[in-house]
């Protein structure tokens, strides 16, 4: 379908929002808080674009974007016509500059570095802007800001993506172009090592499992393959090695004395089964926001809304708990855990 161009700096928001939803790129606008696609009918607070994926095997944006720089300025000139506040484009402080971004304007420009989950943009927007009751904040990631430029300066949808195949069962890691929601099988033939492997549209912390003869996911740049944790071992847990990263002096891992460069092959194995909180303060270690995540969680569990507003959960969504998650010795979902708090907010 060809849509008719016109020049952005004089078409209104209902024009470009009309054309935005029946082309199929809309649901690239994320809402903060709650983290669903957002209503073409709010007035955001601000827009915020993470212009870099901190993620573990996260491919590069500059590398997977290069030379869409005009359909990058196109976006952000469609996305201020949403709001009467900034659009925050953050990069990572530790890289090089990005291209992409260099010559953007109308953009309120910032460099944050650390290790994950720096990347996510829900951290960056804690410490630019947090979200307090009442505000509406959009999120858009760069690939969904370049579809937006396309759009309008071409009048056509393009469903075609660069992303990376990667993980320790790849054989050849590689980027790929491809079309968004492609099915898998045929990319994946012949390229990996083992037959009892997971295959995960996204990254390994926050992505979807998937059959080998599965789809792409709509927001995905990344396919992540990793060994099928489905067998057990003699002691379990407690077998002394040093073949496991742990996080945790815990009895029989002994990885905590390794350096802490060192590299290891994990699996979908959790080495353990759910149980009561225990006490550890490790999630503060992980998650760099000023929010009490154990008590946050019961406060889901308890479905105490006041508690659950008061302890922040409207600055978070799932991907700001992965790595919680991926550190807890209780074995909890937390990802689908503040999924359902911010699920009974919504609806209440």
């Amino acid at each position: 379908k060809r849509f008719t161009l016109s020049d952005i700096g004089i078409m209104g928001r209902s024009q470009i929002t009309e054309m935005m939803c029946v082309s199929g790129v809309w649901p690239h606008i994320i809402q903060r808080p709650y983290g669903v696609v957002a209503n073409p009918d709010d007035e955001p607070r601000d827009i915020f674009i993470s212009a870099f994926d901190s993620h573990p095997l996260a491919p590069d944006t500059d590398f997977i974007l290069k030379g869409q720089e005009q359909y990058i300025q196109a976006g952000i000139d469609v996305l201020k016509k949403f709001t009467s506040g900034q659009v925050y484009v953050t990069l990572n402080e530790d890289a090089q500059e990005s291209r992409l971004f260099s010559q953007a304007k109308n953009i309120n420009l910032n460099k944050i570095s650390g290790p994950h989950p720096s990347g996510n943009v829900g951290v960056q927007i804690h410490h630019i802007k947090p979200i307090n009751k009442g505000d509406i904040v959009w999120t858009i990631s760069p690939y969904g800001l370049v579809q937006v430029g396309r759009l309008f300066l071409e009048g056509k949808y393009d469903p075609s993506k660069v992303i990376a195949l990667a993980g320790s069962e790849v054989k050849d890691p590689h980027y790929y172009k491809v079309r968004s929601g492609m099915q898998l099988q045929k990319l994946l033939d012949g390229k990996i090592k083992s037959k009892n492997v997971r295959v995960i549209s996204g990254n390994v912390l926050t992505g979807e499992k998937v059959d080998p003869n599965g789809y792409l996911g709509f927001y995905d740049n990344l396919i992540s393959v990793i060994p099928e944790g489905d067998r057990h071992e003699f002691l379990g847990w407690m077998r002394p090695t040093f073949e496991w990263l742990s996080f945790h002096r815990a009895i029989g891992l002994l990885s905590f004395l390794n350096s802490s460069n060192k590299e290891y092959v994990l699996t979908t194995n959790t080495r353990g089964d759910k149980r009561a909180f225990v006490q550890t303060g490790i999630f503060e270690k992980v998650m760099p926001m000023d929010i009490f995540p154990t008590h946050l969680f019961k406060s889901i569990m308890a479905e105490d809304y006041d508690e659950m507003e008061a302890l922040g959960i409207y600055e978070v969504i799932e991907e700001d708990v992965a790595l919680c998650e991926f550190v807890d010795v209780s074995k909890h979902n937390l990802q689908q855990l503040v999924r359902k708090g911010l699920d009974l907010l919504q609806t209440s």
